[in-house]
């Protein structure tokens, strides 16, 4: 028996597979589908960050092959979180990311990719900022890549401003926008900036007061409300996909 389209989670940038098995859990329950972790660890970002996404996107090549054959699905929906969703965007892709690398063509695969906190527009130094992955992947495949074979979903937060002078929270989120966008004194979810969380062709949901990962409030996996909040938002019929539709969510 085929069931549902089942879910590929890919953790964020640092993270161990097993830091998500809360996120997965959540997420099953609210979609009623099977979800499978790609089998990414700290070791394999430590290495991703000194070469390439390569040996990132086998792993979640290897989870997407299990996950279907274990459900018998010919597609599955690819959930990345932070970095995550720039590997997606990767492993959707038909070019090798180096010369011996097999491209995987993962968008023959995969129905739906929802990047959920994750930076999508790099800046142009991003060489130079630790980024050089993220900006290869933005540069081959610009905005919504392959859509409507694929359907793109960037689901961000609007949490905390960035002020050089703020609470410490505010402090922080000015210094991690900083490095990553060189503009610190805008909203975004802690650690991404809105500026920097649009994706051409992409439909985007925004949630006031969700946060990018633990330690920054509620954030996107934080329980079955939040989740359910952008998974169901992510379903209606929007009349300008590139358009932010915002949702609130309670406070906690």
């Amino acid at each position: 028996m085929v069931e549902k389209e089942p879910i590929v989670l890919i953790g964020g940038f640092g993270s161990h597979w097993s830091d998500y098995r809360n996120a997965a859990r959540l997420l099953s329950n609210v979609t009623g589908r099977r979800v499978f972790i790609a089998g990414i660890t700290r070791l394999s970002w430590l290495l991703a960050g000194v070469s390439d996404y390569s040996l990132l996107v086998d792993r979640v090549h290897a989870a997407v092959q299990h996950a279907l054959r274990r459900t018998g699905a010919r597609k599955v929906i690819m959930i990345g979180h932070s970095a995550g969703g720039i590997v997606g965007r990767a492993y959707l892709g038909d070019r090798k990311l180096k010369p011996y690398h097999h491209a995987h063509r993962g968008y023959e695969r995969v129905s739906h990719l929802f990047m959920v906190g994750s930076p999508l527009r790099v800046p142009k130094n991003a060489s130079q900022r630790g980024m050089r992955a993220a900006a290869w992947v933005d540069e081959v495949y610009p905005g919504a890549y392959y859509a409507p074979q694929v359907q793109y979903v960037n689901i961000r937060g609007r949490y905390v401003e960035g002020k050089p002078n703020g609470t410490l929270r505010e402090r922080q989120a000015y210094y991690n926008y900083r490095f990553i966008s060189q503009n610190g004194a805008q909203w975004g979810d802690g650690v991404v900036p809105l500026s920097l969380s649009e994706l051409e062709g992409a439909k985007t949901v925004e949630l006031d007061g969700i946060g990018h990962s633990p330690g920054w409030g509620r954030w996107f996996f934080e329980d079955a409300e939040v989740i359910r909040a952008w998974w169901q938002a992510a379903q209606t019929d929007e009349p300008h996909p590139s358009q932010a539709t915002r949702h609130p969510t309670h406070s906690a």
